[in-house]
């Protein structure tokens, strides 16, 4: 939907005639959450007559009002004022030159329905602004361009309610309805039928029905067989298992394969070749293991962005959160109902993610929120831990999503375990039920070689091995102990430097260009962050490399 700039309505079902619900941008993955009832599927009836104007012939109530919003282009402005033309009460001769005033403004248009005639876009009283009532032919000619503008376009949904299961070949009926029905008849059409390349069932598909199966299940062939000489079967071949029927297999499979059906081989159908399509799914998280959402939902947004299509999902599933919320070309829209009266908000922030949660009584203890904590000993840490993993890493992983920072600040750590049996000894309490995936830090604070570590430390290090957790007690001193002295060098213009010792307390080495460093380490970690560069000093670089193991290790599909 490249041209529409935003969708508003009204007076739909459970949605109040007294107020807009919107989407006021369109993007290409468009996630729309709620709890069950609360309005996302009437959500998309409205997407689906936006597009298929029969259906909104059809199912139309006088209360409710559909509109569309789009920046006017210089095609338009060209139809509506041509050059050479003039009157009509518009000031001066030349009506082009009084519309393209308006490129690239913002204008709304009413779907709007006239009795026998087919519906059309109208000119939105609700419009106010540059737009003036005196021209109102004019505008409503302008948003009427966009009433054949949607003739490019088809819609396709499918239902929360879906199924794929034997049918009989009927050569002149492969239509894929919205609850899966027609999926067997497809496939057995581009298998069988010299009208369709069976590659793009038995190749294509199979291959990106594997990039989301995978690890899980890996087939090697996707075939039709006729079964009882009146139907038809889906069989699927797994490596290395005999090949099984996949209306007996789960409804997980099925949904992808009905996914994959609708992005891969709708599009080359006689009735879809060349249309834009508008694709709507309905609670796909439906019997599918959390990995699997993850992996279905990231192929649908590369898909929708490698195609530049519309995608719009309607879901429950806080797996579709942690996909979606951080993604540039995806959007989340919480749908609410309380008294019985619907409305929807654009997720815009994170209180706003928190009340979804909240909406869905989804618990910080049923998340664990981030995939990972390190912990580390303060903010200055997390500074340079979070550079470091950028520079001799290139992290592709989100501080916030895919990890998380907590601090233990110094004396706390010794009111810390990891094991349940020590926990609330002395006040001692589990951090593994903050989150099982976790990391520590801790600085060494040797201020000799032959100094020993502290007890504290040598318990939480001994108990992270235990659990076969990360853990790294600094070589040198301690945290700042790693910083190159070139990297100081560029930051306070100074030459001749030589590296901090690997147990010279760090205070006295900047004090001559940062005294008083230790009340002032977070704001001295700031200035250093940008110039900080891959110099390896001491165990740097293979711990840094060791903890972004460990990250991508909680980032698994």
């Amino acid at each position: 939907m490249n041209k529409v700039k935003s969708i508003h309505f009204k007076g739909y079902k459970s949605f109040s005639e007294d107020n807009y619900n919107e989407f006021n941008e369109i993007k290409n993955v468009n996630v729309i959450i709620g709890k069950n009832n609360s309005g996302k599927s009437s959500v998309i009836d409205i997407l689906e007559y936006i597009i298929d104007f029969e259906k909104f012939k059809i199912n139309r109530k006088s209360s409710q009002i559909i509109e569309i919003g789009f920046n006017i282009t210089e095609q338009e402005i060209s139809k509506v004022f041509p050059e050479g033309t003039w009157g009509g009460g518009i000031p001066g001769n030349n009506h082009y030159e009084f519309g393209k005033q308006f490129i690239g403004k913002y204008i709304r248009s009413k779907l709007f329905y006239r009795g026998n005639n087919f519906p059309e876009y109208v000119y939105s009283e609700n419009q106010n602004g540059i737009f003036k009532i005196d021209f109102k032919k004019y505008w409503d000619d302008l948003a009427g361009r966009y009433t054949s503008f949607f003739n490019e376009y088809k819609f396709r949904r499918l239902n929360s309610e879906r199924n794929i299961t034997p049918e009989q070949k009927n050569p002149q009926q492969h239509e894929l309805l919205f609850n899966g029905e027609g999926a067997t008849r497809l496939i057995c059409q581009f298998i069988t039928s010299s009208s369709y390349d069976e590659k793009l069932i038995e190749e294509i598909l199979l291959s990106e029905l594997n990039k989301i199966m995978a690890p899980d299940s890996i087939f090697t062939a996707i075939q039709i067989q006729e079964i009882d000489g009146v139907h038809w079967e889906i069989f699927l071949k797994e490596k290395d298992s005999k090949r099984f029927p996949l209306s007996q297999s789960g409804s997980g499979l099925k949904t992808i394969i009905l996914v994959l059906l609708n992005l891969l081989v709708i599009p080359e159908t006689k009735e879809y070749k060349g249309k834009r399509i508008v694709f709507a799914f309905e609670e796909l998280e439906n019997n599918l293991h959390p990995a699997l959402q993850r992996r279905l939902f990231k192929y649908i947004y590369d898909y929708a962005v490698e195609k530049d299509v519309s995608i719009f999902l309607t879901t429950h599933s806080h797996v579709a959160i942690n996909v979606f919320a951080n993604k540039d070309k995806a959007q989340i829209v919480h749908v609410v109902k309380e008294n019985n009266i619907s409305t929807m908000k654009t997720i815009s922030n994170h209180t706003d993610k928190i009340k979804i949660l909240d909406d869905l009584d989804i618990r910080a203890s049923d998340l664990f929120q981030s995939n990972g904590i390190i912990w580390v000993e303060g903010p200055s840490d997390r500074i340079y831990i979070k550079k470091w993993l950028e520079v001799f890493c290139d992290c592709k992983y989100e501080e916030g999503y895919h990890y998380q920072f907590l601090y233990y600040g110094g004396k706390l750590l010794a009111h810390y375990t990891t094991e349940d049996e020590k926990a609330d000894v002395n006040g001692t309490i589990n951090i593994l039920t903050t989150n099982h995936n976790s990391a520590i830090i801790m600085d060494s604070d040797k201020k000799t070689e032959t100094a020993s570590i502290g007890e504290t430390k040598k318990r939480v290090k001994q108990e992270f091995e235990n659990n076969k957790l990360f853990y790294w007690i600094t070589k040198g001193k301690e945290i700042e102990n790693y910083i190159s002295f070139s990297n100081i060098e560029k930051v306070f213009g100074k030459t001749g430097l030589q590296q901090c010792g690997q147990y010279e307390l760090f205070p006295e080495y900047v004090n001559d260009i940062y005294g008083s460093f230790s009340c002032r380490k977070v704001d001295f970690a700031k200035k250093m962050k940008d110039f900080i560069t891959s110099a390896n000093v001491l165990d740097l670089k293979e711990n840094i490399e060791e903890l972004y193991k460990q990250i991508a290790s909680w980032n698994k599909d």
